[in-house]
């Protein structure tokens, strides 16, 4: 990708639990957005090429990605979907689920993509979102998942990373979305808060 070539995107940033995915997926159905997890990009790999194998080298031992890894992984995707005419610069807005997911990533990416808003879905009741996890997990068929003090260390990790990432972004840019609500109503504040961020282009 030419250096001169930026994504617009929307960061989805949010607590394990909060339902960043979910309304990712439902907001990606708008034609002009296309939703990206990060995490689905990482299992969508191709684990015979060399940058899945070069994953798969960290993920199968349980490390961390490294940040530059990460961001090769993300623009290789990305630059896929572009070739392949899924992607239009100059009408889709980017909705970004999971990345960047530290101040590294951040800088990183930098020179590749243009941060219309970010929206931070927000659940202040920790017993709530506590909770949220626990039948989630129960769904999923992940027991461990289910365990108090995983959850627990999952939100004060995901707290660590993202609180420098959003202060890594002007306020301007952040709007706050009450996330303990039903997700229709979710659905309508996070709607509300990227109006004015995306094109209007059907």
């Amino acid at each position: 990708m030419s250096a001169n070539k930026h994504y617009q995107v929307i960061l989805m940033v949010g607590c394990p639990g909060s339902g960043k995915g979910t309304q990712g997926v439902v907001l990606g159905q708008m034609p002009n957005l296309v939703h990206l997890a990060m995490g689905d990009i990482f299992r969508a790999l191709d684990k015979n090429s060399d940058i899945g194998k070069e994953f798969l080298s960290y993920s199968a031992k349980g490390m961390l990605v490294p940040d530059e890894l990460t961001i090769r992984v993300f623009r290789h995707h990305v630059d896929g979907l572009i070739a392949a005419g899924k992607i239009d610069l100059g009408y889709h807005t980017l909705i970004l689920d999971g990345i960047p997911r530290t101040v590294k990533q951040v800088e990183l990416l930098q020179s590749v993509i243009d941060v219309k808003k970010i929206v931070h879905l927000m659940i202040d009741d920790r017993d709530a979102l506590i909770a949220r996890l626990s039948k989630r997990a129960a769904k999923s068929g992940r027991p461990d998942d289910a365990d108090r003090s995983v959850i627990e260390n999952r939100i004060l990790v995901y707290e660590r990373e993202t609180h420098p990432v959003l202060e890594a972004y002007p306020k301007k840019l952040i709007a706050r979305v009450n996330a303990d609500q039903p997700p229709l109503a979710v659905l309508r504040d996070v709607a509300n808060a990227m109006t004015d961020s995306v094109s209007s282009k059907i």
